[in-house]
């Protein structure tokens, strides 16, 4: 009778071990200012004339940069010209589109690949009248496919906590 018991309570442990599964991907993160980044990656010490605040771990790059519009143009032929800015500094496969996001802001997503050093890339950019931000994740192709999704969290959180 006691292994009876014994192999139930055993078979009940198992199944609940196997029945939970992960439910739920947790996502840790830093505040800088408005800007939400995952607590493994660390401010970089770049350029600070450059205007662009960067996150990294290992070969991945969380960037936010804001740049002041040259050309008064509408959103749409600024995002235009942003496009043409990529395509000048030698992208592949890039792919534009306007995703549904949360906070209802209106943004454009551009996605693809350097050609000469491999990283694939996605840039959240707002336009307004004034400055264009971008918010952006850069990493080698093994990186770039398994953290895509936690990293469009993070590229989202702009959108919610910067006011625009």
């Amino acid at each position: 009778m006691k292994s009876i018991i014994k192999l139930m309570v055993v078979f009940v442990c198992v199944v609940s071990l196997v029945a939970c599964g992960k439910k739920d991907t947790t996502v840790s993160a830093n505040k800088d200012g408005v800007l939400y980044y995952p607590s493994d990656f660390k401010l970089s010490e770049g350029n600070p004339n450059d205007g662009v605040t960067r996150f990294t771990k290992e070969n991945q790059i969380l960037f936010y940069k804001v740049e002041e519009n040259e050309y008064d143009n509408d959103t749409d032929q600024l995002s235009e010209l942003y496009k043409g800015e990529l395509e000048a500094s030698e992208v592949s496969s890039l792919k534009v589109k306007r995703p549904a996001l949360e906070s209802g802001l209106k943004c454009y997503e551009y996605k693809g690949s350097y050609v000469k050093t491999g990283l694939k890339f996605i840039h959240l950019v707002y336009f307004d009248d004034k400055n264009t931000y971008v918010y952006g994740y850069e990493a080698n192709r093994k990186d770039f496919r398994k953290n895509l999704k936690k990293m469009i969290v993070y590229l989202e959180s702009f959108t919610k906590s910067s006011g625009l």
